[in-house]
């Protein structure tokens, strides 16, 4: 019986070879596009399954409120806390990691600089590290290391590896004593070289993590006994917090701190913002989610063009059906027969889809930044997934066409009205398929003038010819011996303009909050404002000229003493405020505020008096998808993360080889990590580019499918009335009279899709653009572009179909039977 059916199908498919390709080539358009998704989505979704006892496995958060500030979530917790909730009910383990950037020497030959985790000895068994040379066990030797296989061969090459040395910052050596296989791409942290918690590399920058409960710094990860209850061991940490730290004045520890816990496997879809992560690599389930809906619609527009053909073929297969039933094929039987036909289509498809994905998994993985590899298919649970889909595909696409042939009646084989069951249908799915090509394409274009709105949109400031040198923060006297020492290594050095140190960068979308208010004010009515740590230079670095009063400079003494810790404090802060700044402290106007004195909070609970020398104008510190915030700048050495370095574009090369070599006469023993912040201020929406690219891409795989399935229903439209056609020309019809009857019937499911896909795409645009607080507009031509791109496409396939029958001499068509 399977034979039969199989080799029914096949004669069938080849019968109709043209139609047949036409429904291949779209299933396997829209099967690669689902199965490259399906794989993208399969990594999202199942990130650090591959942990010991995964599901039982937490990290704890730590969720930090200051009056007057937004709330602080950290993925990191106090360091005392690991060791200690061993002691809660229903803890089974726990282990503390710490993250931190060093400069990694080999030799003399190889220097970087690179983050590296300090861990507990029992850190690599929680988390199942597997050992490919080595113990784990040493990390109780606060002078070994471990190191991941890519690092070792990045490190040493070929080998060996064991016994080898790496010197920390220029001066601590670690001995490599294992040697572990790195960790999957789709775990939430990859550490590629550990050391002790109690490594001279980790005490030496002033860290007690076994008696400081005030500083969340690290990560605390705890594993539950099975059956345990998260939220009872989350409140026995909340218990600790109660008992340990302290909280801002006017604020009990409940209020101030809340310590929660949160499945390690939920870390990399759960949309939280933290502070910091062990990663950069944090996944968007948002943007999973539309990019699952945009294939899943490819797919299903695949599926229509299949059902389409099959449908406007059925009276061609009318009397095949009738002859069937005459000897006696029942319903069920003939069900069967047109499923087979449209599973060994999908099988077939899927085949060449695989073939497709297997090809574009590289560069697709290269552009979403996952390794993609089919290799995935063969989980056991992917694997069923996937046949799933397939199984879907089959019925989606064969089971409404089945039972319309299977439903033709002997007696009514010649009537016309036999293929007026789908007809309908056919058409409000063609309509479908065009609602979906015309929708993507206005969403698509909207995505691409909002990124390049992103990416040329005036900030109002300079961004180009600036160098970001990182990794200058120190204790608060080696910040300011640091940053001065650079600025007069650099300053004034062939191709360099200004040197200034700043405590954050526009390209980090990151500032600071304080507290300020009028000195009259009460400490309640404090405004909360974005603040910035600046050097002297840092207004000429990025090219921002006071509206009122002055920016900061040397040749002023207020501005200079802030250089000098033991003196400061006792002279008034200078500050310049932006525009936003002035309105929200309700002074009358930029000139009125130059001179007023205020009280600034720099610390909870301790305020400097300080006194307005200039007003700047607003300009973009954070990203474009933020509004302004009212912010106060002010010198402070002490806070310096990075320096800005202004150049000559003219002299890049000059330029770059003076910071490079003022770098190392300060900072011999670390590596220079330089950026450039035009392109990290683009990196920021590297999110909306790639989501551009996507829909872009699948708005285009959409229209293609869909013009396959309108060039299949013309082919067969056109033939069906090729005697009609002829008659029309023999009673003196012209081409283009025929014509406009095929035009008027194909145009009007692509003007009814282009109403219903247009309010559609304004909906979703509008509601994408508003996660942006400065944005373009919808534009209309896009709407136009759109429908008239469709609509000329129709016309286009119409023409050259209806043209290319035309060219039959009427007396072959009319003699023919």
């Amino acid at each position: 019986m399977l034979r039969n059916y199989l080799l029914t199908a096949l004669r069938n498919h080849l019968r109709q070879s043209g139609y047949t390709l036409i429904s291949l080539a779209g299933l396997m358009l829209g099967m690669a596009v689902a199965t490259l998704t399906f794989l993208h989505m399969w990594q999202e979704t199942h990130y650090d399954q591959h942990l010991p006892e995964a599901k039982r496995l937490y990290v704890a958060e730590t969720q930090l409120s200051k009056p007057g500030r937004a709330d602080q979530l950290l993925l990191t917790s106090p360091g005392p806390l690991a060791p200690q909730a061993r002691n809660i009910s229903g803890v089974e383990d726990s282990a503390r990691m710490w993250l931190a950037w060093y400069t990694l020497t080999v030799d003399d030959r190889i220097e970087f600089n690179h983050p590296l985790a300090a861990v507990e000895s029992g850190f690599p068994q929680l988390m199942g590290l597997e050992m490919i040379e080595g113990s784990s066990q040493v990390l109780d030797d606060p002078s070994a290391a471990l190191v991941s296989q890519s690092m070792a061969t990045r490190l040493f090459g070929d080998g060996p590896y064991l016994g080898q040395t790496v010197t920390l910052g220029g001066y601590i050596d670690v001995e490599i004593a294992g040697v572990y296989r790195d960790m999957p791409q789709s775990s939430h942290m990859d550490p590629k070289l550990m050391i002790a918690l109690a490594s001279p590399a980790v005490t030496d920058r002033g860290t007690a993590f076994d008696t400081d409960w005030n500083a969340a710094t690290v990560y605390t990860y705890l594993r539950l006994n099975a059956g345990a209850d998260s939220q009872a061991v989350a409140r026995g940490l909340q218990a600790m917090a109660r008992r340990n730290m302290r909280a801002p004045d006017g604020m009990d520890i409940d209020q101030a701190v809340k310590l929660t816990l949160e499945p390690v496997t939920a870390l990399h879809l759960n949309g939280k913002s933290y502070a910091q992560r062990p990663t950069n690599v944090v996944g968007n389930a948002t943007a999973l989610a539309i990019a699952l809906a945009v294939a899943l619609l490819v797919l299903v527009v695949a599926c229509i063009n299949s059902i389409n053909i099959a449908t406007a073929r059925s009276a061609d297969r009318a009397h095949e059906v009738g002859l069937r039933k005459v000897v006696g094929a029942s319903r069920a039987q003939l069900v069967m027969q047109f499923l087979g036909e449209s599973a060994l289509l999908v099988l077939l498809a899927t085949v060449g889809a695989l073939v497709i994905a297997e090809i574009a998994a590289g560069p697709v993985g290269d552009f979403v930044g996952r390794d993609l590899s089919l290799g995935l298919l063969l989980q056991p649970g992917a694997l069923l997934s996937f046949v799933l889909l397939v199984v879907g595909v089959v019925l989606l696409s064969g089971l409404y066409p089945a039972f319309v042939l299977a439903n033709f009646k002997p007696a009514r084989i010649f009537q016309p009205a036999a293929s007026r069951g789908g007809l309908s249908l056919r058409a409000v799915l063609v309509v479908f398929q065009f609602v979906t090509s015309i929708a993507l394409m206005v969403m698509a274009g909207t995505i691409w003038q909002q990124v390049s709105y992103l990416r040329s949109a005036d900030l109002g400031f300079d961004r180009d010819d600036i160098v970001l040198l990182q990794g200058v923060r120190r204790d608060p006297a080696g910040s300011i011996s640091l940053s001065r020492k650079l600025d007069q290594a650099i300053e004034g050095k062939p191709g360099v303009l200004h040197v200034s140190g700043t405590h954050s960068s526009p390209s980090w979308d990151y500032a600071d909050e304080g507290r300020i208010r009028p000195v009259a004010a009460t400490r309640e009515s404090a405004l909360t404002v974005d603040r910035l740590a600046v050097d002297t230079d840092f207004f000429d670095v990025i090219k921002v000229a006071p509206i009122a009063g002055r920016v900061f400079d040397e040749k002023y003494g207020p501005d200079r003493a802030q250089w000098d810790l033991e003196t400061r404090n006792d002279i008034e802060l200078p500050m310049v405020l932006n525009e936003a700044a002035v309105s929200a402290l309700g002074l009358a106007s930029a000139s009125g505020a130059v001179g007023e004195a205020l009280q600034f909070e720099l610390e909870p609970g301790y305020e400097r008096a300080g006194r307005v020398v200039g007003v700047v104008p607003d300009f973009h510190f954070k990203s474009l998808k933020a509004r302004i915030k009212p912010m106060v700048f002010f010198p402070d050495p002490t806070r310096f993360n990075l320096m800005m370095v202004r150049i000559d574009g003219a002299r890049r090369d000059e330029a770059i080889a003076s910071i490079e070599e003022g770098w190392s006469q300060v900072l011999p023993s670390q590596a220079i990590s330089r950026n450039y912040l035009d392109r990290d201020l683009v990196n920021q929406y590297v999110s909306e580019q790639r989501q551009f690219a996507v829909l872009a891409g699948l708005a285009a795989i959409a229209i293609f499918i869909a013009m396959l399935g309108l060039v299949g229903l013309l082919a067969h439209a056109v033939a069906a009335r090729r005697r009609e056609i002829s008659m029309r020309k023999v009673l003196g019809a012209e081409v283009g009279d025929v014509l406009k009857l095929f035009l008027w019937q194909f145009s009007r499911p692509v003007v009814i899709a282009a109403l219903i896909a247009w309010p559609l795409a304004w909906l979703l645009g509008e509601r994408w653009l508003s996660g942006f607080a400065y944005r373009v507009d919808l534009s209309w031509w896009l709407f136009a572009v759109s429908g008239l791109a469709a609509l000329g496409i129709t016309w286009l396939l119409t023409t050259i179909q209806v043209i290319k029958v035309s060219r039959t001499r009427p007396a072959d068509v009319l003699q023919a039977r």
